[in-house]
């Protein structure tokens, strides 16, 4: 398996299943409590172990498996490799063959043994209520042996498609072509995949600070309570969070989110109360990690009977809290930034920001292995959304005088920041 020196690389699907199979068993977890640890429902997860099954499941579903059964992160893109290269040839054998030499080899259909395409079966419902009996896994009778000049262009083909994002490897980036990157590197984790910058939901210019005028009103602005917060490993795209603390009418709801494994595409909040969120920052750094701020004003009092829904691209992990504050009617401005690992400090000091005595300023930073991000002494740190390495870290501060702003700390994780300024 990958955790072994050297590369791991199984020469049949039934191999790599048998690794998935053998690791379950080591540690002795029952379907039920896969089914705890990785959100998806049990039959999905029985689907995916089956011995026999023609084709490997989708990577999001190994990749949740693999973190549930405690594979190392460190491990994980020797899996992904391996999956990859079976994944490859499985397409481009179901591509080598023409339906007129399909139909020339109907006759040895006797005595040849069935080869099954890959294809991969419908996915279930990640909330737990679905079921794959349904799911279709396209058998494939025995094709005659194509000329290595035939197999060669149906190989460039594939490849020359998978670059130019049409979708045929949706499964191998484990991204939503409709909110993804136009190209896909073969071969490479989907940590690594390159993303264009966010265009969708777009946050408000940092320019509009200085012409949002004075703050109304004379309630300070305060952080309230934490309203909701939730993160777990889900190659989903909807999640609901009940409401932990009432909330008042009148105040504030603002979000913080980072997605994994994603890419720029619409992303959504909604409640049942009908408060309207629109995003107000969205940071995604190289790889594929996505740090958002949302934010409803006004907002209906909503209670623990209630629920807040978020919508959002395809993504391996979700971390979401949700904050009221009081004393805030508008964002006015925002500056984001990301960086590597191996540094020592976040900041978004890169773009101006300036803030007035008495604005309310929300930085939010989604990181990646290292250490864990620490504002600087003048923000307060709100409670840390943490998955593994993955972390999203929320703080506040209240300015006491005209002055820039910046989301800044220490941290040697790879991480995207965004600080806004409420008023």
């Amino acid at each position: 398996m990958p955790e072994r020196e050297g590369p791991w690389r199984p020469e049949s699907v039934a191999e790599f299943i048998g690794a998935l199979r053998a690791l379950k068993a080591v540690e002795g977890l029952s379907l039920r409590e896969l089914q705890r640890r990785t959100g998806l429902p049990r039959t999905t997860i029985a689907h995916a172990l089956r011995e026999e099954r023609p084709s490997l499941p989708p990577w999001d579903r190994v990749l949740a498996l693999l973190r549930a059964l405690g594979v190392d992160e460190a491990a994980l893109p020797g899996w992904k490799r391996a999956w990859t290269g079976l994944r490859l040839a499985a397409d481009a054998g179901a591509r080598a063959g023409s339906p007129s030499e399909a139909s020339d080899a109907m006759p040895a259909r006797a005595n040849a043994a069935p080869t099954e395409a890959d294809a991969a079966p419908t996915v279930g419902d990640p909330a737990g209520g679905g079921s794959e009996e349904g799911a279709s896994e396209t058998v494939r009778g025995p094709r005659r042996g194509p000329s290595r000049q035939r197999v060669l262009a149906h190989a460039a083909s594939l490849l020359l498609g998978v670059c130019v994002g049409v979708g045929a490897m949706e499964g191998l980036a484990g991204v939503d072509p409709a909110g993804g990157p136009a190209g896909v590197k073969v071969g490479f984790p989907v940590e690594e995949q390159p993303c264009p910058p966010p265009t969708a939901n777009p946050a408000p210019s940092s320019a509009g600070a200085a012409d949002a005028g004075p703050r109304t009103g004379n309630e300070p602005a305060a952080w309230v309570a934490r309203a909701a917060a939730d993160q777990q490993i889900l190659g989903g795209t909807d999640v609901v969070l009940p409401v932990t603390n009432a909330v008042t009418a009148g105040d504030a709801l603002v979000v913080t989110m980072m997605l994994t494994a994603t890419c720029p595409g619409p992303v959504t909040v909604t409640d049942t109360r009908g408060n309207v969120f629109r995003i107000v920052a969205d940071e995604t750094d190289a790889r594929l990690h996505r740090t958002l701020v949302l934010a409803a004003f006004h907002v209906r009092p909503l209670t623990t009977a209630d629920s807040i829904r978020v919508k959002y691209p395809h993504a391996s992990k979700y971390h979401v809290a949700v904050d009221e504050f009081s004393g805030i009617s508008r964002a006015v401005g925002y500056a984001q930034a990301h960086g590597e690992s191996g540094q020592t400090a976040f900041s978004t000091s890169s773009t101006r920001l300036d803030c007035a005595a008495g604005d309310l300023v929300v930085g939010a930073v989604g990181s990646n292995s290292g250490t864990a991000p620490v504002f600087t002494a003048e923000w307060t740190a709100l409670p840390v959304l943490r998955l593994s390495s993955y972390r999203l870290s929320t703080a506040y501060r209240v300015v006491p005088a005209d002055q820039m702003c910046a989301a800044t700390g220490t941290t040697t994780s790879q991480w995207g920041a965004a600080a806004v300024v409420f008023r």
